[in-house]
């Protein structure tokens, strides 16, 4: 476990423990710093390979992703510039990261990081989310941004861009109302169990049967 730390009122850890639900009761900010941590969802690998790699052409195999769709305009990116999509900036941050999947979540919510799952399977997946949380604001996010961060010139970018935008009172309005064991559900369930392997043949190699008059 990450050493918790206060950053200008805001309270970082990597879990929702006690403290954090406490700094949260209170009114405060958390920002949640879980790559490694999360359950519900480790069962989607994730990797920062083009479209032919896909699962699809391989049995189902990992990895099953394919890009992600960034919300470029959303204030937590004012100080880390990007298209709409993970262009190469992104590849520190999503290459082989955890994702959170996250179905029990508001089906109108779109987090403003979603890895796009496999089109077999389609599920809602994010790396980032906010949320009102009791009396305060959460943001939790899977990527990296804490180790080796002297070297990680990218993740120390996009750390400090959140640690703004969370300064931020004006912008740090979270419209997403959630409890806390729909945050907590993260770290301690997974995701029922999904068949990604196949044995069948793809649909132009299975035999044409005719049909007599």
């Amino acid at each position: 476990m990450v050493e918790a730390e206060t950053t200008d009122g805001i309270w970082l850890t990597d879990t929702l423990d006690a403290r954090a639900l406490e700094v949260l009761e209170r009114g405060g900010k958390v920002l949640i710093e879980a790559a490694g941590k999360v359950r519900y969802g480790n069962d989607v690998k994730q990797s920062y390979l083009p479209v032919f790699w896909n699962t699809s052409w391989f049995k189902m195999r990992p990895p099953h992703t394919t890009g992600a769709v960034i919300e470029r305009e959303h204030p937590a990116f004012r100080h880390f510039p990007t298209d709409d999509w993970a262009n190469l900036q992104w590849w520190e941050l999503l290459n082989g990261a955890q994702v959170m999947n996250l179905g029990e979540f508001p089906r109108s919510y779109q987090p403003p990081v979603q890895p796009i799952d496999t089109w077999h399977l389609s599920r809602k997946l994010g790396m980032m989310i906010e949320a009102r949380v009791l009396n305060g604001r959460l943001l939790m996010t899977t990527m990296d941004l804490s180790s080796r961060l002297e070297s990680r010139v990218v993740a120390r970018q996009m750390r400090a861009s959140l640690l703004e935008y969370m300064r931020d009172d004006q912008a740090f309005q979270p419209t997403l109302k959630l409890e806390p064991k729909q945050i907590s559900d993260l770290f301690e369930r997974e995701a029922p169990a999904v068949e990604l392997y196949t044995r069948e043949s793809p649909d132009e190699l299975k035999p044409k049967v005719t049909t007599l008059p």
